[in-house]
């Protein structure tokens, strides 16, 4: 800086912002639109002949909980799941998409969150009926038989629970 009066300038330059071509998405709690998105979408496209848009939607998201479930068992390897490991294992997976599990005892997580809160108020008997369609089938893909996703809605929470059969 060039001295004003016989006096130096002291100080920082001033910062220079740019636009970006980044999308930042905050949201708290957590929210997944874009996975009922991807449900609802490829269910549309792969509707079968005799099934119904729900029918398609929930098999879909079956499917996809499914593939989740199975990624999650190939990656972990874990063996054989009683009650207690299968909600364990879940429950990092199940915080990764927003849900925040909360173990309520040994054998029960309820999902203090419900990642599709908006669309769920909207449309509960269709969001929660995917919630649950999804969470049978990651139970399905983790080969966790002694676990079952149910539906128990409270409010401000997710309505389905994880619990030992």
């Amino acid at each position: 800086h060039e001295p004003v009066g016989g006096v130096r300038k002291v100080g920082r330059r001033p910062k220079v912002y740019e636009p970006t071509d980044a999308h930042i998405r905050v949201s708290i709690p957590p929210r997944r639109p874009d996975l009922l998105a991807d449900i609802l979408a490829d269910a549309v496209l792969s509707e079968g002949e005799g099934e119904t848009a729900v029918q398609a939607a929930m098999r879909t998201a079956h499917e996809r909980g499914h593939a989740l479930g199975t990624e999650e068992r190939d990656r972990t390897r874990p063996g054989r799941l009683g009650t207690e490991r299968t909600l364990t294992a879940t429950q990092d997976v199940l915080t990764g998409y927003g849900f925040e599990p909360d173990r309520e005892s040994p054998t029960c997580i309820r999902l203090r969150n419900c990642p599709f809160h908006p669309l769920a108020a909207k449309s509960p008997e269709l969001v929660c009926g995917l919630n649950r369609a999804f969470l049978q089938g990651f139970l399905a893909g983790l080969r966790a038989q002694s676990v079952e996703a149910v539906l128990d809605p409270h409010p401000g929470e997710c309505c389905v629970v994880l619990r030992g059969i």
